[in-house]
């Protein structure tokens, strides 16, 4: 059982995977976080069901006068649904992401009003990287 779960969610299709194309990242790839609680649900069951987690800490950090990051800090939580009744949740996996909020362009100050979702999205993806996603 030690890889089982690993094995079944380590690999995303191709589908799933999207080139980044700008920035300090360009050339590396990113997964579609739909595909990873998708996953989650095939092995786990649904959302609230077999996986669930939970938003401890949003907060943010002026980087300089213009550009400010949002973050989060969730406990993603996953038990075996298999197990009659129901198994216990698992201890939380911790996992800490980040966005931009305030971020100076070429244009100007843009504001990002989906900073602190995106921020709960990485560090979702982040937790989840400990199963195996």
């Amino acid at each position: 059982m030690s890889l089982e779960i690993w094995n079944k969610l380590n690999r995303a299709p191709v589908g799933a995977l999207k080139k980044i194309e700008g920035g300090r990242l360009s050339g590396k790839t990113d997964i579609n976080p739909q595909w990873r609680m998708m996953v989650m649900t095939e092995v786990f069951g649904p959302c609230g069901i077999g996986w669930k987690y939970t938003i401890d800490r949003l907060w943010t950090e002026v980087a300089n006068a213009n550009e400010t990051f949002a973050f989060a800090q969730v406990s993603l939580f996953v038990r075996d649904t298999s197990v009659p009744p129901i198994a216990p949740w698992s201890d939380p996996i911790p996992g800490i992401g980040g966005s931009m909020m305030k971020v100076s362009e070429r244009s100007g100050v843009h504001n990002n009003d989906e900073a602190f979702k995106m921020a709960v999205t990485d560090a979702l993806s982040v937790a989840m990287k400990a199963l195996g996603v």
